[in-house]
């Protein structure tokens, strides 16, 4: 009789283990998806970083180069004292039809002050080819780890802020203050484009504590003679 009561206890434990894994998650409906715009920039930050780190920090190693998603299985949302927490699956492939993905990634947001992270991530490869159609002219993947003071990264991202404090105060996306680089999410470059276009997606802090998601557009290797200012969206924080 051992033995099977082991067995019953184990199972238990095991079960009571995943109900806890799950307790207060709350599945999101595709509407509720579809009328937040918080809830779908979120997926996409957490599938830019998650690639990023599968191309050149992580393994599998993925092959660099462009990904786009295309299926999102499911976004789940966990709400707490002072931070919400949004879990989402979702597949993605290589532009060019190979490597298809599945990756899982949970992403804290705190509403007061808008910060957010990236707490936890995962992939895996379903497949190597991926019979769907293929993408062009997609900006690729960088290494975040080049964005190092001094760096032709660093002065590209340096010049995009500066132009989004002044532009985004002006026009009222930023509140008044005076805004530095807290935290990259992805990088990426368009090197079709003349100059090429190295774009940021990044969180920006003012004084206040406030965050402020923020994908920006530098050009590199811009001719001071032709010089075409920054591009930004700043996201919204609700």
């Amino acid at each position: 009789m051992k033995t099977p009561l082991l067995i019953i206890f184990i199972l238990l434990l095991t079960s009571a283990g995943m109900a806890h894994s799950h307790f207060g998650w709350r599945k999101l409906s595709s509407s509720q998806i579809d009328k937040s715009q918080l809830i779908q920039d979120l997926r996409q930050l957490g599938h830019d970083y998650t690639m990023e780190k599968g191309i050149f920090q992580e393994s599998p190693k993925l092959p660099g180069g462009s990904r786009e998603m295309v299926k999102a299985e499911s976004a789940y949302r966990k709400v707490t004292k002072e931070i919400t927490y949004y879990k989402y699956t979702i597949q993605t492939a290589h532009v060019l039809g190979t490597y298809l993905v599945r990756a899982t990634y949970i992403i804290s947001f705190k509403p007061s002050n808008g910060d957010t992270k990236v707490k936890f991530h995962t992939y895996k490869i379903i497949s190597k080819t991926y019979e769907g159609p293929e993408s062009e002219d997609t900006p690729a993947f960088v290494d975040m780890r080049g964005l190092k003071k001094g760096s032709p990264l660093w002065k590209y991202l340096g010049v995009g802020i500066q132009f989004t404090e002044k532009d985004g105060i002006e026009k009222g996306w930023l509140p008044e203050s005076t805004y530095r680089f807290w935290r990259v999410f992805s990088i990426q470059i368009m090197e079709w484009t003349d100059p090429d276009a190295v774009i940021y997606f990044v969180q920006l802090r003012n004084l206040q504590g406030q965050n402020y998601r923020a994908r920006i557009i530098a050009w590199a290797n811009q001719p001071p003679e032709d010089e075409t200012p920054p591009n930004y969206r700043i996201y919204p924080n609700v």
